[in-house]
């Protein structure tokens, strides 16, 4: 019989402060990701990868190579879906207010800005040995609707995000070969 022992001297309760200590939140940021879609209606589990690029304050490629191929841009002012070379979808802020707040909080959670993310949720979490989890619940009456709550894992840079969606599907995305 195997005992795990979570080393509870090395632990510490997470802070805006003291995850500003530890994460990068870089300037420019490219890698690659994983993901699984579980879809709780169909008990069914959808995965893709590819591949992403961030550029502070002003863009967000996310590009899905597997099954499909699509491209998602996103920035401050407007969220772009393309598919194929061709527009399928777009949305701005002049016609959805929304779009603000949903690049806001991606913007954040890719770059660790925590303080932004206090705004939209409430932080709890654990610190321990410069690895972080961190919990976000939803303290927007809009974003409880859709969302139940947010966990982070990663060290300097943001490794593992799973959104939990309020209807009890949920995404799992793996970060993996980052680069600044």
């Amino acid at each position: 019989m195997y005992i795990l022992l979570w080393p509870i001297i090395s632990s510490a309760d997470i802070s805006v402060e003291k995850l500003s200590n530890i994460v990068t939140s870089p300037e420019y940021l490219e890698g690659g990701f994983s993901q699984e879609k579980y879809l709780s209606e169909l008990e069914a589990t959808l995965s893709s990868s590819g591949v992403f690029s961030y550029q502070r304050d002003s863009s967000i490629r996310w590009e899905t190579l597997e099954p499909i191929k699509n491209v998602l841009m996103m920035s401050p002012q407007s969220i772009i879906n393309i598919q194929g070379g061709i527009e399928i979808a777009k949305m701005d802020l002049k016609s959805n207010p929304a779009v603000a707040i949903f690049s806001d909080i991606f913007f954040s959670v890719l770059t660790a800005e925590w303080e932004t993310l206090s705004t939209y949720f409430s932080l709890s979490g654990t610190l321990v040995d410069e690895q972080w989890q961190v919990e976000l619940l939803p303290v927007d009456k809009s974003m409880t609707q859709v969302m139940s709550r947010v966990a982070l894992k990663g060290d300097t840079l943001l490794r593992e995000l799973i959104f939990y969606e309020k209807n009890g599907d949920r995404t799992t995305i793996h970060f993996e070969n980052l680069s600044q």
